[in-house]
C-alpha cells in the first residue's frame, strides 16, 4: 500500500496522452499533490512543456499545443473548467479529475464544450497528497475560514465532513481496497465519518468491484482527541524536527527567516523521492542525524577532490568528469541544503533551550511523569518563549486533570505572571474540556504495565537520543491490539454489526484515518513497523492518513479556532478544578450597576436622554416594520404546457379556456404550437405550426379572396357558427377543390404535440383539450365529435402525456427573475410540478379525463431584496367513462351514477387560493441585532444583580444568625 506510487502511477498516466506537447492545468488542490508524486524531469520527458493553474486568466493562446488539465471535482475548479472551455486556448483538451466526477457536472461541461475542443475526461483518484508511502495527508489544515468542527466537539463542519469523505474514497479506490470499517465509539465523529464512507461505497458499487480477499482490508477511523499528548510534544527526529520547528508544507520548507541564508536556500525541496539523504535518515533521531550528515559532507569532499582540475589527466578523465558532473552538482546543492537546515534546527534548539523543555515534556507524557517542580522551572525560566511554557501547562493538566488540581490552577497563575496572556492561558482549559479525561476513550497515563514501566526507565541509559524519544504515540498500542486481535469490539466497534468475528482475524492491510490530524512521530511509528512486516513473510501493512499532518503550533490553533464555535462554557475551568483555579472567561463578568446608577451626574443624564432617543428609534423601526402589508394587484397568470396525445391527429384538437367570470376563448391559437407526430410517436418537425390550424387551413389564408366561403376553412367556421357538423368535406366544391378530404386520410393516424402559453384570469376556470371545434348555442357550449367519432378505421382516444403543466407569474418572463425563482425552488425542494410526466392511457375514444389544481401564489423575496412572484399548485386527477351512466352498488352497498354530460378531452380545471406563500431569505437588521443586544445585555446584568442580591442578603443572615448563637453560649 504505497500511497506514492499509486499517485504517481495516475499522474504518468495522464500525461502520457496524448502523446505531443501538451500544457498541463492544475488547481490549488492538485498542484501540491503532482508535485508530492513526480518531478519536472518526468513531466518533460512526457512532452509537458508547462504547468500552470488553470485559474491564471493571463495565459497566453497557444491553439496548437495539446491541454490537460487534471483538477478536482469542486466547485471552483469546475468553473474555472468551465471559463476556459468557453473561450478554448489550446486545441485539445484531455480532463482527469481527482475524484468521482457527478453526473450534473459532466452535463455541465458538456454544454460549455461549444467548440468541442474536449478529447477526452477520465476521473483518476488521486484526491490526497502522498506525503510517504504509509502517510497521506487531506491537506486541510482546519482555520476559522475552514473549520473542522461544528457547534461542539463531536459534530462536524458540512464542508470538511464531505471533504474527508471523499479523500478516504479516492484513498480506497487508488489502492483497489474495498474493507470493512471500525471506528472508535465514544466519538460522534468518528461514527459518522464512518456511516458517510459506507454509505459512499454502496452508492458507487461498481466502482468497488474489487476481488475479493481472504481477509477483508480494515479502516480504523480515530478521533485526535483521544491523544492530545502525541502533537503538543517537542520532536527528535528528522522529518518530524523540521515540520514542529519550520514547518513541512506539501513538501517544501520556507528557511526566507533564517539569519544569513543564501537566497537559492530560501525555499527548499524536502521529499523522499527527490532527496536520497533524506530517504535515507528521515526516521533518524536528532543525534544520529549529527553523524550522518557529517559523513555526508565528507563524501561529498572526497568526490570533489577526484572533479579536480589536477585530476584530469587523461581522455578518460575527462569523459568521467562530464558524465559526472549534473550528478556532482546536485550532490553539492544537496548537502548545502541538509546543512544549512540542520545548522537552523541546532540554533533553535539552543536559542529556545528545547533540550530542557522536551526532557519535562518526555516525563509527562510518559509513565516516568514529571516533578511540579520541574514544571515551574520551565515556566519561571525568562529565556524559554512563552508559547513553550503554555505546551508544558496543558501537558501537566493533562495528566494531573483528576489528581493535582491545586497544581494546576498555581500553574496558570503563574503563567499569567510570566508573559502569557489570558487569552492563550485559557487554552489549558480548553483542551481539559475539549479532550481532558472524560472526554478521551483511553487513558493515556495509566495503562502502561510494570514491565513497559521498567522499560521506559531504562531508556534513559542508552544515550541522550533516547531520553527525548521516551514516548510512543498511542496509536503504537491501538496497532499492537489489532495485530494481537485484541482490539475490543465494544470501544472499537465494527461499523452496523458488519465483521462479526472479524476483530479475531489478523487483516493484510490496516488504513488508520486520524480525525483531526496525524503526526510525523506517528508516521515514524508505521513506518518502522512497516519495515519489520516486510522482513516477515505474514506482515501487515500499515498506512496512516488524516486530515492533516500537525505540528504543535497547528494543533492548538485548530483548537483555539473550534473553541470559539463552541459554547462559552469551553473557557470554564472544569468542574473538578480546584476553587483557586482563575477564571478566564472574557467575557463582560464583574460588572455591577446596582450602586453606580444612584450617582447622579451630569454625563449620566446625557446618557439617559441618548438612551431614551435610541429606544425610541428602534421602537418606531419596529413598529413600521410591523405595520407593513404586501398587496398582490396581478390579476391574471400564465399557463405554461407540453402534452402529446399520440391518438388524436391535430385537426380534431381544439384548446379552449373559459372561466367563472363569463370569459371564454375558444381555438386558442395564439402563443400556441402544435407539432403533429406520427403513430410511432416520432417527431415530424417539418410540419409544425404556429397554432391549433393546419395546413390546409393556411392554404386557405393564402387565397385570400373576399367575401364569405370561397375557402374550405370559411365554410367549416361557417358550419359551426351555425351549430352544424362538418363531417364530410366531399360534397362541398371549394373542399374538393384544396383536396381536404386526402390530408385528411394522411393525418388520420397521426397524433400531436400541443406546446405553448396561454393567458388567464386569476378566477377559478378550466382549459380544456377537446375534439373538433367548440361552439356556442344559447349559454351552452358545445364541441364538434362527429369527426372524432367518426369510424374511418384509425380509432381515437385521449391518452396523453403531460411533459409540462406549470403555472407562471409576470416575473418569470424576465429571465434574470426566473433563474432566482428556479434556484430558490430546487434549494427547498419544490421544483417538481405534481403534473410532470403523468401519462394516461385508454382504449376508448368516449373517455374524459379532468384534473383538478389547486393554485397558491408564491414569493420569494432575496437578501439583495428582490422579489420574484411565482406559483406552485397541487393536482387531483378523475377520469371517467362516458359510455357508462352508472356503476351500481360498490362492496359498501353505495350507489354511483353519472350524468350524460360530459365530453371526451383532457379538462384542467383550476382554483386560485387567496393564500400567498412567501419564502424569504432574511438577516436580522441592524436596529433589530442592537435592540437584541442591549436586551441581551440587560437582561443578563438583570438577573446577576438580583441573584448578587439574593446571595448577600442571605450571606449577611446566616453571619448575624452565626453571631447571635456564640453570644447566647
Amino acid at each position: 500500500m504505497d500511497v506514492v506510487k499509486a499517485v504517481e502511477t495516475y499522474i504518468t498516466k495522464l500525461v502520457s496522452t496524448p502523446s505531443a506537447m501538451k500544457v498541463l492545468l492544475l488547481d490549488t488542490h492538485t498542484t501540491p499533490i503532482v508535485s508530492l508524486a513526480s518531478t519536472q524531469s518526468t513531466l518533460l520527458s512526457h512532452q509537458v512543456y508547462l504547468t500552470d493553474r488553470i485559474d491564471n486568466g493571463k495565459r497566453d493562446r497557444m491553439s496548437h499545443m495539446k491541454c490537460v488539465c487534471f483538477l478536482q471535482p469542486s466547485e471552483d475548479s469546475l468553473d474555472a473548467l468551465s471559463a476556459e472551455l468557453k473561450e478554448p486556448k489550446y486545441g485539445e483538451y484531455y480532463l482527469y479529475f481527482s475524484n468521482i466526477l457527478s453526473k450534473p457536472a459532466i452535463e455541465r461541461l458538456a454544454d460549455v464544450d461549444e467548440f468541442e475542443v474536449v478529447r477526452e475526461v477520465q476521473e483518476y483518484f488521486a484526491d490526497y497528497a502522498p506525503l510517504l508511502p504509509c502517510l497521506f495527508s487531506l491537506n486541510h489544515t482546519p482555520t476559522a475560514e475552514k473549520p473542522l468542527y461544528g457547534s461542539s466537539p463531536n459534530v462536524w463542519d458540512f464542508l470538511a465532513l464531505e471533504r474527508s469523505v471523499q479523500g478516504i474514497t479516492a484513498v480506497l479506490l487508488s489502492l483497489k481496497k474495498k474493507p470493512v470499517i471500525r471506528y472508535e465509539k465514544t466519538s460522534g465523529m468518528a461514527k459518522k465519518l464512518a456511516s458517510e464512507v459506507q454509505h459512499r461505497i454502496q452508492a458507487e458499487a461498481t466502482l468497488f468491484d474489487f476481488r475479493l480477499t481472504q481477509v477483508a482490508p480494515l479502516v480504523l477511523i480515530l478521533d485526535r482527541r483521544n491523544d492530545p499528548v502525541t502533537p503538543l510534544l517537542s520532536q527528535w527526529t528528522y522529518q518530524a524536527m523540521v515540520h514542529e520547528l519550520l514547518g513541512i508544507h506539501n513538501g517544501r520548507v520556507n528557511l526566507s527567516m533564517v539569519p544569513d541564508i543564501r537566497p537559492e536556500l530560501s525555499e527548499i525541496t524536502l521529499t523522499t523521492i527527490t532527496d536520497p539523504f533524506f530517504q535515507a535518515h528521515y526516521l533518524a533521531t536528532f543525534g544520529d542525524l549529527g553523524t550522518s550528515l557529517k559523513n555526508y559532507v565528507q563524501s561529498y569532499q572526497s568526490r570533489s577532490l577526484a572533479q579536480s582540475p589536477s585530476s584530469i589527466n587523461s581522455i578518460f578523465d575527462m569523459k568521467r568528469f562530464v558524465e559526472e558532473y549534473p550528478e556532482f552538482r546536485k550532490l553539492g546543492g544537496n548537502v548545502s541544503k541538509h546543512v544549512a537546515l540542520v545548522g537552523e534546527l541546532s540554533r533553535l534548539v539552543d536559542r529556545d533551550r528545547l533540550l530542557e523543555v522536551g526532557e519535562v515534556e518526555q516525563g509527562l507524557a510518559t509513565s516516568s511523569g514529571s516533578d511540579f517542580k520541574n514544571v515551574q522551572a520551565v515556566v519561571n525560566n525568562p529565556v524559554v518563549p512563552a508559547w513553550n511554557k503554555l505546551r508544558v501547562v496543558i501537558l501537566y493538566a493533562l495528566r494531573y486533570q483528576k489528581t493535582q488540581t491545586s497544581n494546576i490552577a498555581a500553574l496558570i497563575n503563574l503563567l499569567l505572571s510570566n508573559g502569557v496572556s489570558r487569552e492563550e492561558a485559557r487554552l489549558v482549559y480548553v483542551f481539559l474540556n475539549v479532550a481532558g479525561s472524560d472526554q478521551r476513550q483511553d487513558d493515556l497515563f495509566s495503562t502502561e504495565s510494570l514491565l513497559a514501566k521498567g522499560r521506559s526507565a531504562l531508556k534513559g541509559l542508552k544515550g541522550v537520543e533516547n531520553v527525548y524519544t521516551q514516548h510512543t504515540p498511542h496509536l503504537s498500542q491501538t496497532l499492537e491490539n489489532i495485530f494481537k486481535g485484541r482490539l475490543k469490539d465494544t470501544t472499537y466497534p465494527f461499523l452496523d454489526g458488519t465483521g462479526t468475528n472479524m476483530g479475531l482475524q489478523r487483516p493484510q492491510d490496516v488504513i488508520i484515518f486520524m480525525i483531526g490530524g496525524t503526526t510525523y512521530e506517528e508516521a515514524r511509528t508505521v513506518a518502522l513497523l512497516n519495515q519489520e512486516a516486510g522482513n516477515s513473510l505474514t506482515g501487515t501493512r500499515i498506512l496512516l492518513g488524516g486530515t492533516c499532518v500537525h505540528n504543535s503550533s497547528s494543533y492548538v490553533e485548530m483548537i483555539r479556532a473550534a473553541a470559539e464555535r463552541f459554547p462559552a462554557s469551553v473557557y470554564e475551568p472544569p468542574p473538578e478544578s480546584a476553587t483557586t483555579a482563575p477564571s478566564l472567561n472574557l467575557n463582560l463578568g464583574g460588572v455591577n450597576t446596582t450602586e453606580d446608577v444612584k450617582v447622579k451626574t451630569r454625563t449620566g443624564a446625557l446618557l439617559t436622554i441618548i438612551s431614551a432617543c435610541i429606544i425610541l428609534a428602534f421602537t418606531t423601526i419596529e413598529f413600521f416594520d410591523y405595520r407593513r402589508v404586501g398587496v398582490d394587484t396581478s390579476i391574471k397568470l400564465s399557463v405554461r404546457l407540453n402534452v402529446t396525445f399520440p391518438h388524436v391527429p391535430c385537426y380534431l384538437l381544439s384548446l379552449d379556456v373559459m372561466d367563472i367570470s363569463g370569459e371564454q376563448q375558444r381555438d386558442v391559437s395564439h402563443n400556441i404550437l402544435k407539432n403533429r407526430i406520427t403513430k410511432t410517436g416520432v417527431d415530424m418537425p417539418t410540419l409544425r405550426g404556429e397554432d391549433l390550424r393546419n395546413e390546409i387551413d393556411k392554404l386557405a389564408e393564402r387565397r385570400a379572396k373576399s367575401g364569405c366561403c370561397n375557402s374550405c376553412e370559411e365554410v367549416r367556421q361557417a358550419y359551426t357558427d351555425k351549430g352544424w357538423s362538418f363531417s364530410s368535406p366531399d360534397g362541398i366544391e371549394q373542399c374538393v377543390e384544396e383536396g381536404w378530404s386526402d390530408k385528411l386520410k394522411d393525418q388520420a393516424d397521426e397524433g400531436c404535440n400541443v406546446s405553448g402559453r396561454i393567458r388567464v384570469n386569476k378566477v377559478v376556470g378550466s382549459i380544456q383539450i377537446s375534439p373538433g371545434r367548440s361552439y356556442q348555442a344559447g349559454s351552452r357550449t358545445f364541441q364538434d365529435l362527429v369527426p372524432y367519432l367518426r369510424d374511418d378505421g384509425n380509432p381515437h382516444d385521449f391518452g396523453h402525456i403531460i411533459h409540462e403543466f406549470f403555472f407562471m407569474a409576470d416575473d418569470e418572463y424576465n429571465p434574470n427573475k426566473a433563474k432566482i425563482g428556479k434556484d430558490m425552488k430546487e434549494r427547498m425542494g419544490i421544483a417538481d410540478n405534481p403534473l410532470d410526466g403523468v401519462e394516461a392511457k385508454t382504449t376508448k375514444a368516449a373517455y374524459m379525463y379532468q384534473y383538478f389544481l389547486k393554485v397558491v401564489s408564491t414569493q420569494f423575496r432575496t437578501l439583495e431584496g428582490k422579489t420574484i412572484n411565482t406559483h406552485q399548485y397541487s393536482s387531483t386527477q378523475f377520469e371517467r367513462d362516458l359510455t357508462k351512466f352508472n356503476e351500481g352498488e360498490n362492496k359498501q352497498g353505495i350507489f354511483t351514477q353519472h350524468g350524460v354530460a360530459g365530453s371526451p378531452g383532457a379538462y384542467f380545471n383550476f382554483e386560485i387560493s387567496p393564500i400567498l406563500v412567501v419564502h424569504s431569505e432574511t438577516r436580522q437588521s441592524f436596529a433589530h441585532f442592537l435592540t437584541s443586544t442591549c436586551a441581551i445585555v440587560g437582561g443578563v446584568l438583570t438577573v446577576a444583580a438580583l441573584l448578587d442580591g439574593i446571595l448577600f442578603a442571605t450571606g449577611r443572615k446566616l453571619r448575624k444568625g452565626g453571631d447571635g448563637n456564640v453570644k447566647l453560649m
